[in-house]
């Protein structure tokens, strides 16, 4: 068989599968999102991040937060983030063809703490007007991961090396009626940058009988190499109410969905283009991410002069995640789409809305100091149970595989799971104008199982069939932050 042929028929396998991979939980919140908005907040398991209001960082959660503030308040900060997300499992390979699956291998393999480490910095600026109106801007990360498997992990082709960054500006305006209500509205400026990689496994345990079939050799063949990135803007409110005398905050706050398109620009060794049949050479292709709408409702009560309390939930409409697409534009026959790329479904993913709950507590021995501890249990976003549609998987390949393998909905990609958190962290104030604020964050969630199959054509009448069986083994993040406070 020809180089030509094996590339037209394993492109759109190799596509579904490398991009499935974009979103691996290393950031440790539901699916691919963040918590990490401010050092203050990571002291009490973020519980009602959008109502306290000791530093601007309120903003990055409530647009009605800068009408707390009497004079220009400054913060910023960063927090590291440490995951470690293991996964074990037996790999088959089976030889589909038209007389039915034929075992060719099976390994075992581990993936150890393939979670990348990362930074994640922000900033914000609280700026009152008069006793009514005040400005803001706040600059944070609320998507982002890095994962980046072995080079010998046997489905490569289907985890290897993804990189999800993005960052928000929100500049925003709030009014403050009477000293106790205060609303905000904020636009959302989000930059985000992908970059995925997927190849076949250093030393492919079938390289010789691929060679042999395919005339080539196939081990640490480059089957995508895809870099973008958007902007989009989306949108933020928020109310605010706070007692008479200070000591109870309540707030609300809204976030609008984001459908970011990713513009990429797409290489291989092995995925051929349609329309003259060469490798992939700066390809253009475009994802549309369906990014959740959240709403937050955060209570905080202040007991004495040593004692409060935060209690906090927010609501992620994941459910909104149903699917991943690509389009190629420039995949045109006699002027007219390829319909295997406009759209070319990628994965159903099926993500579940789930709530995020939180309770703190702060004492102050004195005025320049406070202490914090926080609890939080976060659902996850990928669904238990089985993904029934993933029993047709050799049907793709118009090939009698027979199989009926069950599939979860959880992926290596996103082996995402309900998790706990625990948390420490204080605040030393200086003097009225400077403060800063230290954190720690421990978190767990349970292991869980997952089964992927893909079917990826080798010739018009045989295919590989590619089986992970196993699951997560361990899954849990250490989170340090630090940050500066000064107001003007």
């Amino acid at each position: 068989m020809n180089t030509k042929t094996l590339r037209k028929a394993a492109l759109a396998a190799a596509i579904c599968s490398v991009t499935a991979g974009t979103y691996s939980s290393g950031a440790f919140a539901a699916g691919f999102a963040l918590q990490e908005s401010s050092t203050s907040g990571l002291g009490r398991a973020f519980a009602a991040e959008n109502a306290i209001g000791d530093n601007a960082a309120i903003l990055a959660r409530n647009p009605a937060g800068s009408a707390l503030f009497n004079e220009m308040a400054f913060s910023v900060g960063v927090t590291y983030v440490n995951p470690e997300i293991d996964a074990a499992g037996t790999t088959d390979y089976y030889l589909l063809t038209q007389q039915g699956p034929v075992l060719a291998a099976s390994v075992f393999d581990t993936a150890d703490d393939y979670a990348s480490s990362a930074f994640v910095p922000n900033a914000y600026l609280a700026i009152p007007v008069d006793d009514c109106w005040s400005f803001g801007i706040a600059m944070n990360t609320d998507y982002g991961l890095e994962t980046d498997f072995n080079s010998s992990w046997p489905v490569t082709h289907i985890s290897d090396k993804t990189e999800l960054l993005s960052v928000t500006i929100a500049p925003s305006v709030a009014f403050d009626f009477n000293n106790q209500f205060s609303i905000g509205l904020s636009a959302n400026f989000l930059y985000g940058d992908a970059t995925l990689k997927t190849k076949v496994p250093n030393n492919f345990v079938l390289e010789d009988a691929a060679e042999q079939l395919l005339g080539f050799p196939v081990s640490n063949a480059k089957i995508l190499d895809a870099d973008g990135d958007d902007w989009y803007v989306g949108w933020s409110i928020g109310g605010l109410w706070r007692s008479a005398d200070g000591h109870t905050h309540v707030g609300v706050s809204y976030q609008s969905e984001l459908r970011p398109e990713i513009d990429a620009d797409v290489n291989s060794d092995l995925l051929p283009s349609f329309v003259d049949g060469r490798p992939f050479d700066n390809e253009r292709a475009r994802l549309t991410l369906d990014l959740p709408d959240t709403l937050e409702i955060g209570i905080y009560h202040r007991f004495d002069e040593h004692w409060g309390i935060a209690m906090g939930a927010l609501w992620t409409d994941w459910d909104d995640f149903e699917r991943l697409q690509a389009f190629f534009p420039d995949q045109r026959i006699n002027d007219e789409p390829v319909d295997r790329y406009n759209p070319l479904l990628i994965k159903e993913e099926n993500f579940q809305s789930g709530w995020r709950y939180s309770l703190g507590a702060e004492y102050y021995p004195c005025e320049e100091i406070t202490w914090r501890v926080g609890y939080a249990y976060d659902n996850g976003a990928a669904r238990d149970g089985l993904n029934e549609d993933g029993r047709i998987e050799s049907a793709a390949v118009g090939l009698n595989g027979g199989l009926g393998l069950p599939v979860t909905w959880r992926t290596l990609s996103i082996p995402d799971a309900d998790r706990q958190w625990v948390t420490f962290g204080g605040t030393y104030k200086f003097n009225d104008q400077l403060s800063v604020d230290g954190g720690l964050a421990y978190i767990w969630g349970d292991d869980e199982p997952i089964q992927e199959f893909q079917a990826l054509p080798l010739t018009p009448d045989i295919g590989l069939g590619t089986y992970f069986n196993g699951g997560t083994t361990n899954l849990e993040a250490w989170l340090v932050g630090a940050s500066l406070n000064y107001s003007f």
